[in-house]
């Protein structure tokens, strides 16, 4: 009989790459046989705790091992990991926790205040500790110990069996529970597999956080699927990542914009060999962070990159015969996958005319947890809807414009936020700009810029170049240049932040009328 559970892949990996890395974190190494021997072990002792298939248990910690190790055990057995934020507020915590139903919960000590807070009204959920913690928390690494050398087969699941309960950043509204099925983890790893030419010696740096879908996913769980190694860092840290490159000779990773510039910056006082990266997957980059990347890495692919949660991260790729002409672009669809650009009625639009992106294929989660208004509105007619405006141009590449929600309305005019944004980028001396709409007694809304940039920009000089690119209702009425942006943790800019932000700044220019 046949499954499609995920941890399948291990126990081939341990006879295939025995020997071989597979997990890399803070001088520990875990090879292939290593790793199938301690999720085995894992599997066993909580079997024996009753944990069991479709057990949900939530993990509230930042990028360890053992969290890796314990998402894999719960899938082994059939039972569901609910991987949670840790920047959340305890009732935040409590809220989520409730609505998955777990069962259990696991963390680390610097969390386990936190956790055990959200865990307050909810004494029947049991306390798991990744790192040792207390008496009051089951150790895992002692329960893999003790359970040394046993196995236990895998569950047989088919493709729509839960792996996953993973929730939305609610930006916009309450987060929402995404369900990642079997079947979406597994296309997905065969869709990075394919794009990304994965292969047993390929080595990722993981900084990602783990709760979210840029950590598993992309390609996350994939480099085992070929044999690879993952090399874990506990969290982003500019001068760690110049080390871990050189030293454990580094093929690929994720890295937000802003942190391209940071790693540049660390490269000026600490040079690292960092020639062995093949591909880096980004969003959201300047022709000038291009630049930066071009000379940091010159062996790599940049690849423009444009997923969701929902689509189990990336759903199209700039192919790398398109990295500079096609610039901009956020390529073409994954395998497996398809994407449109609609109209408000569902039809297709023509290339170069902006619409909803919509998408459909193995790797699209079923929907929301005990949701059904929510689903019904985001996944219907057999398409998800992402709620972002992009166009296709005649090519067939995708240009996402915006978010739907961030369309600025200004005086009976729509304008995109990232139109604005693109023109922005173009100017030599600005790394990254993010447009936001104020609220304006006479307009509605009038958009206003943050910019980081490099030494020498002025905002004046910005403006100017604005409006020599720009209708007038379009050049930003306010300028703020800022040393970073707030974002999420898949470097998203966190425009909600920079709009409650923007009250309690001093504006560094400020259209001013003439009369």
């Amino acid at each position: 009989m046949t499954t499609a559970n995920i941890a399948a892949m291990l126990a081939g990996n341990a006879r295939r790459f025995a020997a071989e890395d597979a997990l890399v974190f803070e001088g520990r190494r875990w090879t292939h046989a290593q790793l199938d021997a301690d999720v085995n072990a894992l599997a066993a002792g909580l079997l024996d705790l009753d944990v069991g298939q479709g057990s949900r248990v939530a993990i509230i910690a930042n990028n360890v091992p053992e969290f890796l190790i314990l998402s894999l055990a719960l899938s082994k057995i059939g039972a569901v990991f609910v991987p949670l934020n840790y920047r959340l507020t305890a009732g935040e915590l409590a809220h989520l926790l409730g609505h998955a139903r777990v069962q259990a919960v696991a963390t680390v000590p610097e969390f386990a205040a936190l956790t055990a807070a959200a865990c307050a009204a909810l004494p029947g959920v049991r306390r798991f500790a990744l790192e040792p913690i207390d008496a009051g928390w089951t150790d895992l690494g002692g329960v893999i110990s003790d359970n040394a050398g046993r196995r236990v087969p895998d569950a047989e699941l088919g493709d729509d069996a839960l792996q996953r309960i993973i929730y939305t950043s609610g930006t916009t509204s309450l987060p929402k529970g995404v369900m990642l099925t079997h079947g979406n983890v597994n296309m997905n790893m065969h869709a990075q597999i394919v794009e990304l030419g994965l292969r047993a010696g390929d080595r990722i740096l993981n900084f990602a956080p783990l709760y979210h879908v840029g950590g598993t996913d992309l390609p996350g769980y994939g480099i085992w699927h070929v044999g690879g190694c993952m090399v874990l860092q506990r969290r982003f840290d500019p001068a760690a990542v110049l080390r871990a490159i050189e030293s454990e000779r580094i093929t690929g990773m994720v890295m937000a914009a802003t942190m391209l510039d940071m790693v540049r910056r660390a490269s000026e006082s600490s040079p690292a060999d960092l020639t062995s990266v093949r591909w880096i997957i980004y969003s959201q980059v300047t022709t000038a962070l291009f630049g930066v990347a071009r000379r940091l890495f010159p062996n790599a692919r940049l690849i423009e990159g444009y997923g969701l949660t929902e689509t189990c991260s990336g759903l199209t790729y700039l192919d790398a015969a398109h990295m500079e002409s096609k610039q901009g672009s956020v390529g073409i669809p994954v395998p497996w996958v398809q994407v449109r650009v609609v109209d408000a009625s569902g039809h297709d639009v023509p290339a170069g005319v902006d619409g909803e992106v919509v998408a459909r294929g193995p790797k699209v989660s079923p929907g929301y947890l005990d949701d059904p208004e929510a689903t019904a509105t985001a996944f219907r007619d057999g398409w998800f809807h992402t709620g972002d405006v992009g166009c296709f141009d005649e090519d067939g590449y995708l240009y996402i414009r915006d978010r739907l929600k961030d369309m600025i309305r200004s005086g009976g005019e729509n304008m995109s936020s990232a139109e604005i944004e693109n023109v922005l980028s173009d100017h030599p001396l600005v790394l990254a700009a993010s447009v936001v709409g104020a609220p304006d007694p006479k307009w509605q809304e009038v958009p206003v810029a943050f910019v980081i940039g490099r030494p020498g920009l002025t905002p004046e000089a910005l403006v100017a170049h604005a409006r020599e690119r720009l209708g007038g209702f379009k050049v930003p009425k306010e300028i703020y240049i800022v040393e970073e942006f707030p974002t999420n943790p898949s470097g998203k800019v966190l425009k909600r932040t920079l709009r409650d932000l923007r009250p309690s700044m001093t504006p560094d220019w400020t259209y001013t009328p003439t009369t």
